[in-house]
């Protein structure tokens, strides 16, 4: 897989992953973080082969990592979590600007894996790593083959499911998140599918404007995962 951006990039490096090959376009322009790598694997293109190796418009900053492939955790990774842990679960969010936002917040909150379905999802990929801006590096991601399984499975883990929706039986703020817990979120239109409604503890809203509130699910997200860190005591800066 190749990644780009000089953030997304220096996680990866940081991070221990594999480096196969490491693509410039100015030599002048060498982090110090990359210098430690066999010069060998340093390469320098002209800008439009090292365009043409990435997604059209993208913003990498004249760096990009040939690494291993992304490697996806499994959801019995979850059994034995401590009693203070939140993760998310992803439904029918298919737009990888908005996963790696989702992703890069968790990291920032302490959100440690996000459940994703096999079909009907967005999967890691070069531009949600860009988005994520390193946080990938900091998140597990699960991906399983039927959504309302895991979620079954999860409770039988001693986890609370909580439905993130405009329409909740309750404000997220009066819902207690501390211990176990795993936040559904859903895109724009779709939203959360009906079953995944129907399994979940709790339905949630987020209190907004009374005149507007319509959220973005990485912003959504955003500000879920902070109410949750905020309820078990997370280490703000």
């Amino acid at each position: 897989m190749i990644i780009y951006g000089f953030h997304a990039c220096k996680s990866a490096a940081s991070s221990g992953k594999n480096i196969i090959k490491a693509y410039i376009i100015d030599k002048k322009t060498i982090p110090d973080w990359l210098k430690s790598i066999n010069k060998n694997k340093i390469l320098q293109l002209e800008k439009a082969s090292f365009e043409a190796m990435l997604p059209k418009d993208s913003v990498h900053q004249g760096i990009a990592l040939e690494i291993e492939d992304i490697t996806y955790s499994n959801i019995e990774d979850l059994h034995n979590t401590n009693n203070n842990c939140t993760i998310a679960i992803l439904d029918n969010v298919t737009d990888p600007h908005n996963f790696g936002a989702i992703i890069r917040t968790a990291a920032v909150f302490g959100i440690s894996h996000i459940v994703i379905p096999e079909k009907s999802s967005c999967k890691v990929t070069p531009t949600t790593i860009k988005v994520a801006s390193g946080g990938l590096d900091h998140v597990n991601i699960i991906i399983v083959k039927n959504l309302s399984q895991a979620i079954k499975k999860l409770k039988q883990y001693g986890f609370w499911i909580v439905a993130l929706c405009e329409k909740g039986d309750q404000f997220l703020d009066e819902i207690d998140l501390t211990g176990k817990t795993a936040l559904i979120l859903g895109a724009e239109g779709a939203g959360i599918r009906r079953l995944q409604q129907e399994n979940a503890d709790f339905t949630a809203k987020i209190r907004t404007s009374n005149s507007f509130s319509t959220l973005n699910v990485s912003t959504s997200a955003a500000v879920s995962f902070y109410e949750a860190a905020k309820q078990n005591g997370f280490n703000f800066l």
